[in-house]
């Protein structure tokens, strides 16, 4: 037998530890145990694998735990076919009576019937507060107890641990049969045929890929577990599969493709064929920061050493013409704006001197009202217009919390200078998480590459600092708190001029806002008024003004004025879509 042991709580320990039984090729005497799994701590996971010669009849003696507030087991074990990955016998409540007086313990002991081939059995012991999906954390060894909810007083508490703990040594499973009939294997180091990734039993915080090349066209069989998240509706431990080329998603879990995968209510499976073409592929593996393996809270799946993905091939003729391949993509970056921090404002520019297709991977944070509040974008930086930004339709969950989004996409953009531009707001970024973070927490932010083998990065010259953009008559943008500034230009005829501006206002006032002024007499000719601006995105403070107006042949001073708080990039509440523009730009209108 081996027990996959965990600690429940903030602190994880993993451990596979063979014990009782010698692992190999053995044959049972009259009246001994196949199977004995007893001594268990909360948290444990025993398993052990048997081989059937013939149709066996077992007989099976079991003491499991059930929990107080409910029907379900908590503390219970189970029988899979090795090769269905089905289970051919589960621990419930239905088919136990009560232990003598115990509150808590259920006892099973009858005889069951099972073909050839070979089985794996299990027994898990979890926490006596799981109830319906639901757990408590341990906090620490002292075992201090964090009920989620209302559920429990800390009286209540107190004297169910008490009442529990008494029995709980008494917990175990026993399988015998007849001599001769089976030989033991074990489960844990068995090498499964036709396998070629192996991407199984991932630990919290995971996020690991695995490359693969086929040779022709194939059909491949995924067997894949994770944990879905009923509330937010979302995967937050995960399989995926996507084009190394690319970089297209070819198969992913969703709720529709997968179903209860046994134990807790958010465990879901898929097991089943897609057929793919010759090509480079990535398969990948991510999870947030609880239940996953070794470290349940709740209850694992029926097959827990499938947790995460596995692929197969169908045809065992087809491993020849499966390779390892090792990703290249990232040697190809361009710009990398990662790791972003709260409160944060980045940008970089680049030069196109052709049509180029570039790959864009953008991870941020979503609002409940459907805005960004950590968001990339790129803008023509000439014309000074958005090409490409991250929006709800564009962008997919990105693990962790539901609020983690990200685009994973090829772009084209025509020959051109561009801006790049990535901003948070003040929680929730880079090492400061307010909830579970994105799988590729690294990679928070926006990266740009290259596409295809054939990519060549001569033809782009990146651009640290963006230069001053030589189209507008007034650039005066990027101001902070208690500022007060001016920029002379000159018409050399009447004119149309397009003023684009950004700035702070509410209740009918504005406290950052710019004018223009002739420079012989200082008479103001426009003035940004909280009645000429709209809602510029995030803060409802945010206004902006995009407006064309008409200007005789002469000099002018534009002026642009802030408070004492609320600018760029120190904005004290949600900053507005572009915040690097925060003041006033003069352009030519054509």
């Amino acid at each position: 037998m081996a027990k996959i042991k965990a600690l429940l709580g903030t602190a994880v320990v993993v451990v596979v530890l063979p014990i009782m039984v010698a692992f190999g090729t053995t044959t049972a005497k009259a009246g001994e145990t196949v199977i004995d799994m007893r001594d268990f701590r909360p948290g444990d996971l025993a398993v052990d694998g048997f081989k059937l010669k013939d149709k066996t009849r077992l007989s099976i003696k079991a003491i499991g735990a059930e929990s107080k507030y409910s029907d379900e087991m908590f503390a219970y074990g189970w029988i899979l076919d090795a090769k269905s990955r089905e289970p051919v016998w589960v621990l419930n409540a239905d088919d136990t009576e009560r232990y003598k007086k115990s509150k808590y313990l259920r006892e099973f002991s009858d005889e069951i019937t099972l073909d050839p081939g070979s089985y794996e059995a299990y027994f898990y012991v979890g926490s006596p507060y799981t109830i319906s999906g639901i757990s408590t954390n341990l906090k620490g060894l002292d075992g201090v107890i964090e009920i989620i909810g209302d559920m429990f007083n800390s009286d209540e508490v107190r004297k169910y641990d008490e009442e529990y703990s008494g029995d709980s040594d008494l917990i175990m499973m026993t399988i015998e049969a007849p001599e001769g009939s089976f030989e033991k294997f074990d489960p844990v180091k068995t090498i499964e045929e036709n396998s070629f990734v192996d991407l199984s039993k991932p630990d919290d915080d995971f996020y690991e890929k695995k490359g693969f090349t086929l040779d022709r066209d194939m059909k491949i069989k995924i067997d894949a577990i994770g944990e879905y998240s009923s509330g937010d509706r979302i995967f937050v431990d995960y399989g995926w599969i996507i084009n190394a080329d690319t970089r297209e998603k070819v198969w992913s879990m969703d709720r529709w493709n997968t179903s209860w995968a046994g134990g807790g209510r958010k465990n879901r499976g898929f097991v089943g064929e897609i057929e793919l073409p010759a090509g480079n592929y990535l398969a990948i593996v991510g999870t947030d920061d609880s239940h996953s393996f070794g470290a349940w809270n709740v209850p694992p799946p029926y097959d827990p050493l499938h947790y995460g993905m596995v692929l197969y091939t169908v045809d065992p003729n087809d491993k020849q013409y499966i390779h390892d391949y090792k990703d290249q993509f990232a040697q190809k970056t361009i710009i990398s704006l990662t790791r972003v921090r709260n409160h944060q404002f980045k940008q970089m520019g680049f030069i196109l001197k052709e049509p180029t297709e570039l790959h864009i991977l953008a991870i941020g944070e979503i609002a409940s009202d459907g805005n960004f509040a950590d968001y990339g974008w790129i803008e023509d930086y000439n014309a000074s217009q958005v090409v490409w930004e991250m929006t709800e339709d564009n962008t997919e969950h990105a693990g962790g919390a539901r609020k983690n989004r990200k685009f994973d996409g090829n772009i084209k953009l025509p020959a051109g200078t561009y801006a790049v531009y990535y901003v948070t707001d003040d929680s929730h970024a880079y090492r400061d998480w307010n909830a579970s973070p994105p799988i590729d927490k690294d990679l928070y932010g926006i990266t740009i590459s290259g596409v295809g083998k054939d990519f060549d990065d001569s033809k782009i010259e990146v651009l640290e600092d963006l230069p001053k953009n030589a189209n507008f008559l007034v650039d005066l943008t990027g101001i902070g708190n208690d500022e007060d500034v001016r920029e002379k230009f000159t018409l050399d005829k009447d004119s149309k001029v397009r003023i684009n501006a950004l700035g702070e206002g509410s209740s009918g006032d504005m406290y950052d806002y710019g004018w223009i002024e002739k420079a012989d007499n200082g008479q103001i000719v426009w003035e940004m008024t909280y009645r000429k601006t709209r809602h510029a995105g995030g803060a409802s403070k945010n206004r902006m003004v995009n407006q064309t107006i008409f200007l005789e042949k002469g000099s002018y001073y534009a002026y642009y004025v802030t408070d004492g708080s609320h600018s760029f990039p120190d904005f004290n509440a949600s900053p507005p879509m572009n915040p690097q523009k925060w003041g006033i730009m003069i352009s030519l209108e054509k």
